[in-house]
């Protein structure tokens, strides 16, 4: 399960990009205040039909960077309730990294990201280098099919670029074992 912690005070609507892509099992924290607690129709709608579970959380306001102090504080304790999901700050507020980086030394999977759609292509990207590593013991053979997955649109100008360099042969055994990543590129 991820959890989506929003500084809606600093990215706004912008960082709820994505949300439509969230699943079920995915919950989103809004965390506004008095400065920042307005949606547009397009947000509202979005988050009404989001299979997420959307949660708003009103800030206290009076000092500086007093909403950010309250998501990190609820971000513990969340992390101390529930330490094996995965947990994204949106935020473009860079010294949230030095709070995910705090977390992934304890061993904690936090990270940062602008919207949630950046999250989640994150996310696709790491379990994506995650598989390959599983799936190809050499390193100089992983790192190039990573590369045509990442920049080729179509199942076959994937398994074309891989047998023009490795051969026919071994193209169609790296072919059966990345086939699962493929499901959303083009073609057969």
């Amino acid at each position: 399960m991820a959890v989506f912690l929003i500084d809606f005070e600093n990215v706004r609507s912008d960082g709820l990009a994505g949300v439509e892509r969230l699943s079920k099992e995915d919950r989103v924290y809004i965390f506004y205040s008095e400065h920042a607690n307005t949606l547009t129709f397009g947000l509202y709608r979005s988050l009404v039909k989001a299979s997420a579970e959307i949660y708003t959380i009103k800030a206290i306001t009076g000092a500086k960077n007093a909403l950010d102090f309250q998501l990190v504080s609820y971000l513990g304790y969340m992390i101390n309730g529930e330490p094996d999901n995965t947990y994204y700050i949106i935020s473009d507020d860079r010294g949230f990294e030095t709070v995910a980086q705090f977390w992934r030394e304890k061993k904690a999977s936090v990270d940062t990201a602008k919207t949630i759609a950046a999250a989640i292509d994150g996310m696709t990207a790491d379990k994506t280098s995650e598989f390959i590593r599983q799936a190809i013991s050499e390193p100089e053979e992983r790192e190039f099919v990573l590369k045509c997955i990442r920049e080729l649109s179509t199942k076959t100008g994937i398994n074309n670029r891989i047998a023009k360099k490795y051969g026919t042969t071994r193209a169609g055994e790296i072919y059966k074992l990345i086939k699962p990543l493929l499901k959303d590129k083009k073609g057969d």
